[in-house]
């Protein structure tokens, strides 16, 4: 499956650097306004590496446009989430929002949890939020990431940055956990290890997730689509590189 049509790369991604990208409004927002602000949402950026270019896309409110837009228009009362990468709270709070139902949240980046937690409670959001990699077999009690010159770069698959150690959480550990239908994941590329393991958390009936293409190649991205129709997902919508799949049967 083509994660991106010749259209979108042809007119998509020269305003995607032009606006999205933009480090002169990335400095007006970073000097002056300081705070990320979308709709009713309010979040702090008391985070370090916070790059001028990601300041545009709060500016522009461009900021994970591609999964904003899939939560916004799925997520509802039907849907108690799980969400695999909390970052700065942006996702977990619209996805709270839309459904009304408490969520679980996963971040394994210690420096910003603090930061996740305080925009999480500001925002009003009944969560459970976890410092650990969810597991979803037995396996080491620790994984290793690598933590980059960006907070949004926190990756067990990059390989770039200072290498760090965080302990992991099995699902038989989070209490209700089956409770749970539905799973949010944008973890710089933690997407393959959830989807080739699907049959380990059948309870799971809708996914969203941000496809990070630059770190697979094509048959790999293949076989994620492969075991998503094997697990009987169907893909019900996409936004760029962010899909919406639901199970069937």
């Amino acid at each position: 499956m083509k994660v991106f049509n010749k259209i979108t790369k042809i007119i998509i991604f020269p305003a995607y650097y032009l606006i999205h990208k933009n480090i002169i409004f990335g400095f007006i927002h970073k000097f002056f306004i300081k705070e990320f602000y979308y709709k009713t949402f309010r979040f702090s950026l008391n985070v370090k590496k916070i790059s001028l270019s990601s300041h545009s896309s709060f500016f522009f409110k461009t900021y994970e446009y591609n999964d904003r837009k899939l939560v916004e228009n799925y997520i509802n009362a039907k849907n108690k989430c799980i969400i695999i990468g909390g970052g700065l709270g942006f996702i977990p709070t619209l996805a709270f929002h839309k459904s009304k139902n408490k969520i679980l949240v996963f971040e394994i980046n210690k420096l910003i949890i603090q930061n996740l937690r305080k925009n999480l409670i500001d925002n009003n959001c009944k969560f459970n939020l976890y410092n650990n990699n969810l597991v979803l077999r037995n396996q080491n009690k620790t994984s290793e990431y690598f933590l980059g010159n960006s907070f949004l770069s926190t990756s067990q698959y990059s390989k770039k940055g200072k290498l760090k150690k965080v302990d992991n959480i099995h699902i038989n550990k989070i209490k209700d956990f089956k409770k749970f239908n539905t799973l949010i994941i944008d973890g710089e590329g933690i997407e393959e290890y959830f989807l080739k393991n699907l049959n380990q958390i059948k309870n799971i009936q809708y996914i969203i997730f941000e496809l990070h293409n630059h770190m697979f190649g094509s048959k790999k991205i293949n076989s994620f689509f492969f075991n998503l129709k094997k697990n009987k997902f169907t893909l019900i919508d996409k936004c760029f590189n962010s899909y919406y799949f639901k199970r069937y049967g």
